[in-house]
């Protein structure tokens, strides 16, 4: 099971020419420990030379009436979880690249100063001098939290300063008084922690996650030359293009213009009266024939459909009733010439 880590470091992205930013989040459960975090990276800020600042988060349940006349809540303050950080490519890639140890290096110190301060609650010394008598399991719990977080913070100072000698412990008082002398013990048994340390592997790992994103630009291999090749009939541009049966069929227009030289076309016939048709219901082979609508127009009608014969081809019929019909043996006038 791998743990949560100590920080979250997103992508540092360039804000000025030649300085960059990156927002750092310290997602630890505990708030207080959160906070000790983001101390621990401003004091490494401090040492890499690098800018460093705590931005400002609102509270979403401000109010006018909560801040004067409620609980007194605050529009809002510092948000002590993350930690904007900017400088010049090289600073920043080598802090970014040494946050990680480093905060791993001192919370591994800090836990085990607080195993010692366990170890001295369950020692017979500490029985015998009476500092735990007068208290309970959750006074203890309380005590070694305190001790733990005081270690922590005096071994964030020590990053930049270094340990002063460790001393010895004073056997008349409680352990959870002497802190700062069990952080200065396990400091120096453990050689300390070299803030100024980031391996170039890494560091050239950071520089290449400030560079834009660029695309590949893909080359032909030499002594390779392409040369456009022209068909000079369309049987050639065809047999290039792909088969006969994916080429675009030919665009035949319908009619030519009247002012190219051809034959004009027939003009078409127009027929408007009455058409008898035989009936077609079952039962009924001799019935009534069926009379169209058009038989029922009146005389304007039929002289609006007979004065649309003389319209010129490919126009449409005045009346929406007239029907058009093959053209049948005409002699100029309204009537039907038999066959």
């Amino acid at each position: 099971m791998t743990s949560r880590p100590y920080v979250e470091i997103p992508r540092p992205y360039e804000y000025s020419p030649d300085r960059f930013d990156v927002e750092l989040n310290f997602p630890a459960s505990s708030r207080k420990r959160a906070e000790q975090h983001q101390r621990i990276a401003w004091e490494l800020a401090r040492i890499h030379d690098v800018d460093a600042h705590t931005p400002y988060k609102v509270n979403p349940r401000w109010s006018v009436y909560e801040e004067n006349w409620g609980n007194g809540q605050r529009h809002g303050g510092p948000d002590y979880r993350r930690l904007e950080v900017h400088g010049n490519p090289r600073s920043l890639a080598r802090y970014l690249a040494a946050l990680q140890r480093v905060l791993t290096a001192v919370e591994r110190l800090a836990t085990r100063a607080a195993r010692v301060f366990g170890s001295w609650r369950r020692s017979l010394l500490a029985q015998f001098e009476g500092h735990l008598e007068y208290e309970d399991p959750t006074t203890l719990r309380i005590r070694a939290q305190d001790f733990r977080s005081t270690a922590l913070t005096k071994l964030t100072g020590f990053l930049a300063q270094g340990a002063p000698d460790a001393g010895h412990r004073d056997s008349s008082r409680p352990l959870w008084e002497q802190a700062n002398t069990v952080a200065a013990e396990v400091w120096a048994q453990a050689g300390g922690v070299n803030a100024w340390e980031a391996p170039e592997e890494e560091v050239q790992e950071q520089l290449q996650r400030m560079l834009p994103l660029q695309l590949s630009v893909v080359e032909a291999p030499e002594g390779r030359e392409v040369t456009p090749q022209v068909p000079d009939t369309v049987e050639d541009l065809l047999e290039l293009t792909g088969p006969a049966e994916q080429a675009p069929a030919e665009h035949v227009p319908a009619a030519l213009p009247a002012t190219m030289a051809g034959p004009a076309p027939a003009p078409r016939r127009i027929l408007v009266g009455r058409i008898a048709t035989p009936s077609r219901r079952p039962g009924r082979a001799g019935g009534k024939a069926q009379v169209p609508r058009s038989a029922g127009l009146r005389g304007a009608a039929r002289d609006s459909g007979r004065r649309s014969v003389a319209a010129p081809p490919g126009s449409l019929p005045a009346s929406p009733f007239v029907h058009l019909a093959a053209a049948p043996p005409h002699d100029g006038a309204d009537r039907l010439v038999a066959a």
